[in-house]
């Protein structure tokens, strides 16, 4: 049997929060490994920082080598993408060339400032909604050609702490999160299944 498990930082450990033996892929491989008889092969590639381009990049490889027949694939992420951002990406690239003083100067004051840099009006995405529904559509496309089996998890809603730190970061899981939706629904294949992590 064959998992591949595609997922950002919500797929790892948090050291306090959340341990090795509580991230989902590490139940469901236990829960395997005790009702299947069959050998089992977890791909596990959860990465922190990963947006869904990125992924499915990871994804396409993958499938070019493992050609036997896939049982279930597992995509968990969405968080990354969504987050409200204060400068762009192309901003971010410049910054991460800058000399070292003078780039821990600016990511502290984006840190210390960030709420009101969001608040006026300074938002970005690393993938903004056009991108991020296009590519679930192609992957998902694909997927339903090799896959007996898909779960997509939905983005979990976030905290009081980190709306406050990041304004908005509620409403744009809400909006990434019904792009998952319309995108299955537009799919409607019965190997789809949504896990809704969000309600």
């Amino acid at each position: 049997m064959i998992v591949q498990y595609y997922a950002d930082s919500l797929g790892l450990p948090r050291p306090g929060i959340v341990e090795l033996n509580q991230r989902y892929i590490y139940l469901y491989e236990a829960w395997l490994r005790e009702n299947r008889a069959e050998e089992l092969f977890i791909i596990n590639r959860a990465r922190t920082g990963y947006t869904i381009d990125k992924l499915f990049e990871v994804y396409k490889e993958d499938v070019s080598y493992i050609k036997e027949e896939k049982d279930v694939l597992i995509i968990h992420e969405g968080v990354c993408d969504c987050a409200p951002r204060p400068v762009s990406k192309k901003v971010k690239n410049i910054i991460s060339r800058l000399p070292s003083f003078l780039k821990i100067r600016i990511i502290s004051y984006l840190h210390k400032n960030r709420a009101s840099l969001l608040k006026k009006g300074s938002v970005h995405y690393l993938v903004e909604k056009k991108e991020f529904k296009q590519t679930l559509e192609q992957w998902l496309a694909d997927a339903v050609k090799k896959f007996k089996r898909i779960y997509l998890f939905n983005i979990a809603p976030t905290n009081n702490e980190i709306e406050n730190h990041s304004p908005g970061f509620g409403k744009s899981i809400e909006d990434y999160n019904s792009i998952m939706k319309e995108v299955i629904e537009a799919i409607d294949d019965r190997r789809i299944t949504l896990i809704d992590v969000y309600s």
